[in-house]
């Protein structure tokens, strides 16, 4: 195949949306897990940096604040060194899969729950895109009505 050139001038918003738009595709029409959890998580990580860029907390903020909280942490110790380490183990914790699927391991293989993960990470990332946008597509709004809302 020869290849034609193509040049698109796309922001990080536009990309995110592509992103999780095939995540859903492949997720829904394909049962692509790994592809599936690998695009959402892309996605996701725009769309949060696209919300604090706002001030605005993502869906792994809010999660992690929760978990801080569950902990024993108060809001004005949330930057001692004890939270940013809790903070950060926290955060290793919900972003194992999406970056176990991105880089390479020693290990070799992985065992888990592919099609709950990729689901997991599709609903994290639309989080983010309505709260950035105020609005979900169709692909989102059949993914929710398809595997979330089930």
């Amino acid at each position: 195949m020869k290849l034609k050139g193509v040049e698109e001038t796309l922001s990080n918003l536009e990309v995110a949306e592509r992103q999780l738009e095939r995540a859903i595709e492949l997720f829904l029409a394909q049962e692509d897990y790994v592809s599936a959890l690998t695009l959402a998580g892309a996605a996701e990580e725009i769309l949060g940096k696209l919300l604090n860029k706002q001030g605005e907390e993502h869906w792994l903020d809010a999660v992690l604040e929760g978990a801080l909280r569950a902990l024993g942490f108060r809001k004005n110790s949330f930057d001692t060194p004890e939270a940013k380490k809790a903070r950060k183990e926290i955060a290793k914790l919900a972003n194992h899969h999406k970056n176990r699927m991105k880089h390479y391991n020693d290990n070799g293989t992985i065992t888990f729950t592919v099609d709950a993960e990729a689901a997991d990470m599709i609903e994290r990332a639309i989080s983010n895109y309505f709260k950035l946008t105020n609005r979900e597509t169709g692909a989102m709004g059949r993914f929710k009505e398809l595997v979330i809302l089930g």
